[in-house]
C-alpha cells in the first residue's frame, strides 16, 4: 500500500513525498525527516496519509524550541 507524507508549515503544505512501503517505513521516515523539512521549508508537522482510502493514519509535530531567560 502506498502513503503519502505531507509536511506542513501551519496549514500550508510544504513538502509532499510518495511513499510506496508499509506503515511503519513511512512513519518512521516521516519523522526522521521533519528537522530536515523544517531547515529547508520551515514545516511544523507532517502526516502520513493512505493514498487508496484519504485517510490520515498519522500525525506528528514538534514542540517548537523555546528560548532560555
Amino acid at each position: 500500500m502506498a502513503y503519502r507524507i505531507s509536511f506542513q508549515k501551519g496549514k500550508r503544505v510544504s513538502f509532499t513525498k510518495l511513499w510506496p512501503c508499509d506503515l511503519e517505513a513511512a512513519v518512521s521516515h516521516a519523522k526522521a525527516q521533519l528537522p530536515a523539512q523544517r531547515a529547508q521549508n520551515g514545516a511544523t508537522s507532517v502526516r502520513v496519509i493512505c493514498e487508496r482510502t484519504g485517510e490520515v493514519v498519522f500525525t506528528f509535530s514538534e514542540e517548537p524550541e523555546t528560548a532560555e531567560s
